[in-house]
């Protein structure tokens, strides 16, 4: 039907002519009777009209003309209209009509077909572009629709990145310095509600003081380099201060002038913070490996002197005035080993005995110490949990950190306050770093003058101390710190100036039963006459100082400075009844020597003394231990009880060599 030509002329012969017409032109035609059918004819469809002007003087036009004006926009529908032929001038009626028909061609009867047939193809014509216009237009259309839905998509998908993401969208106008944001951008900086107004003025307002020199250089930069890549601290509109990573890409006008720069922005201070804490945890790492190798270097240091100070005070006679000299010497050389000690515990070294403690009565053995040693201007209060599950831990190596930490709040505290110690269970999800299970949380908090986070941050680290010169080591707080590590647990400390100090110690629960109280300590035990001992150290001073210790003792000593010497030494030496060993040497461990021992068929009992205080897991458990630096009545007692001791269940003590 879009190739239809619709034909209104009810007068005479016209219209059957120009349907005859038509149709020898292979085109096809419909004859309406009046505007009416026209109309209808109209509304299924046609490419042109041949109308004769007095078909339209006559009848309602309001149906006609309402459908000319109803077109779509891509319609103008052609109408041939044939003229009455009259030479006067037109009435404006019918002026006005052919006006409002707006595509008109207007021929002046009488009319040859030729004329007519050559307006009416140009009609025809003229509509079919019209047709393929709408088509056209159609498909654009529904292009657009789909494009639209696709970007739409697209940016909702965009959306739910950046929100997954945490960031927020910007885009800035280099020449006004506005910018539209999406996203999460406002919130990053501390909004609740999205800002009616944003700039790059008002960034930078947000940036942190130090950084905005800084942060301007970068924004210069990117106009050149087209990238920009900053990472910045802000102080956000709530309060307190963050920190963001902003990357953005400029886009440039046809001159290449810089025009926009759009980009993301994400809050990256729980990054920043666990980069911080990493690296804070690799430094006390490399701190604690260095302070173990100092400390077992201490250790071998002060085993000789302290053998050495031992023998002295026995064979110098009755002299005062020397008894007081070496009683301050051996002082002093204990204070050193505790020193050692604390340095060890730090590096996480230390000879720990854990066991199933009753921290509940632990405490309550301790709370007594702990209030004389405070005085009476400081009120202590413990807080234990009913029903308090036993701690696994070395309970000799607690109550001392108690202890430190009890005196550490006393000094926070010189005008008085309250120290309160409270025990209570906790979960490994309560608190990060530590492994899945029970543990028990013992915390020690007092009301002293607190910390600021600077301090704060390097509390834990050995030798920082806050109580000027000559007042403190600086390993109070690293030895506890040391000691929760080692027991696999952990140190958590949260203090502010004016405030206090909470230090929250966490140990591994344990449901076996509650290690009783210690019995006395073993006494030495005669020296069994003409036990010959093989002593083995690398260290020279160590090894004559320990020898000098045994064979004042009464003991035979056979020295060697390596394992494999000793093992040489073993089969010239039939008599040997006891090794006492170093655990660390170069070539051959102590503990690979008892392995040697004990394959070889060497059924000797072995005293294995290392400086680290904490033999590997290479040790066999039956192995007895003596730490570095000792006394001679620690080694008489070891000694004296290992060779003392039945030995039910394995081989004897006496020498036996197989072949």
């Amino acid at each position: 039907m879009e190739r239809r030509v619709l034909i209104l002329a009810p007068r005479g012969r016209d219209a059957a002519v120009a349907s005859h017409l038509l149709g020898q032109h292979g085109l096809a035609s419909h004859v309406s009777a009046d505007l009416g059918d026209l109309v209808d004819r109209l509304e299924e469809g046609a490419g042109a009209a041949l109308v004769t002007e007095e078909a339209l003087a006559v009848g309602d036009r309001t149906r006609l003309m309402a459908w000319i004006a109803g077109q779509p926009r891509w319609s103008d529908f052609p109408f041939v209209v044939l003229a009455n032929g009259t030479r006067g001038p037109r009435p404006a009626s019918a002026t006005a009509t052919l006006d409002r028909l707006g595509n008109v061609v207007l021929l002046e009867r009488p009319l040859h077909g030729d004329a007519m047939m050559g307006a009416l193809r140009s009609a025809l014509k003229a509509r079919q572009r019209q047709y393929e216009i709408r088509a056209f237009a159609d498909t654009l259309e529904r292009s657009v629709a789909e494009r639209t839905a696709e970007l739409e998509q697209a940016r909702e998908s965009l959306q739910i990145a950046l929100d997954a993401a945490g960031m927020g969208s910007w885009d800035l106008d280099l020449r006004s310095g506005t910018a539209r944001r999406g996203g999460r951008h406002d919130e990053i900086f501390g909004y609740a509600e999205p800002e009616p107004h944003w700039s790059q003025e008002t960034f930078m307002r947000h940036v942190a003081p130090e950084e905005r020199a800084a942060v301007a250089a970068a924004f210069d930069e990117a106009l050149a380099t087209g990238v920009l890549d900053i990472e910045c601290r802000i102080e956000a509109a709530g309060g307190g201060r963050r920190w963001i990573a902003v990357k953005g890409r400029v886009h440039r006008d046809a001159e290449g002038r810089p025009a926009r720069m759009t980009g993301v922005v994400s809050d990256v201070t729980a990054r920043k913070d666990a980069d911080a804490r990493l690296a804070q945890a690799a430094k006390m790492d490399s701190i604690g490996q260095l302070t173990g190798g100092v400390a077992h270097d201490f250790n071998n240091l002060l085993t000789p002197i302290l053998g050495s100070l031992d023998l002295l005070r026995r064979r110098i006679p009755n002299d005062p005035r020397a008894e007081r000299l070496l009683d301050g010497a051996l002082q002093a050389a204990e204070r050193a080993a505790t020193l050692t000690q604390r340095l060890l515990a730090f590096a996480r070294r230390q000879t720990l005995a854990p066991q199933a403690v009753d921290l509940g009565a632990l405490i309550e053995g301790l709370v007594e110490l702990v209030r004389r040693s405070l005085g009476p201007t400081i009120k202590v209060g413990v807080e234990v949990a009913p029903d308090l599950p036993a701690a696994r831990v070395d309970p000799n190596q607690l109550e001392l950190a108690l202890l430190n930490l009890a005196i550490n709040a006393r000094d926070a505290m010189p005008q008085g306050g309250r120290l309160s110690i409270r025990a209570e269970e906790a979960s490994a999800g309560e608190r990060g770093g530590l492994a899945p299970g029970r543990y028990v949380r013992v915390v020690v908090a007092d009301t002293g003058i607190g910390m600021d986070k600077a301090t704060l941050a390097k509390a834990v680290e050995p030798f920082f101390s806050t109580k000027g010169v000559g007042r403190g080591t600086g390993l109070g707080l690293s030895m506890v710190h040391g000691l929760a590590a080692q027991s696999g647990g952990t140190l958590h400390l949260a203090s502010e100036p004016g405030r206090g100090t909470s230090v929250e110690l966490w140990l591994p629960a344990t449901d076996r039963e509650e290690a009783g109280a210690s019995g006395p300590e073993a006494q030495a035990m005669p020296v069994r006459p003409g036990a010959t001992i093989l002593l083995v150290d690398d260290e020279q001073l160590v090894r004559e100082a320990t020898a000098d210790m045994l064979r004042d003792l009464g003991y035979g000593v056979v020295e060697a400075s390596s394992g494999l010497r000793a093992l040489a030494l073993l089969r010239s030496h039939p008599g040997v009844e006891a090794v006492v060993t170093d655990y660390l040497m170069p070539g051959m461990s102590g503990a690979a020597l008892i392995r040697e021992l004990r394959q070889g068929g060497y059924a000797l009992p072995v005293l294995l003394v290392t400086g680290y205080a904490n033999a590997g897991v290479d040790v066999p458990e039956d192995v007895a231990r003596l730490a570095k630096p000792f006394r001679q009545a620690d080694l008489a007692t070891r000694l004296a009880a290992l060779l003392g001791a039945e030995c039910k269940g394995r081989p004897g003590t006496a020498l036996r060599v197989v072949e």
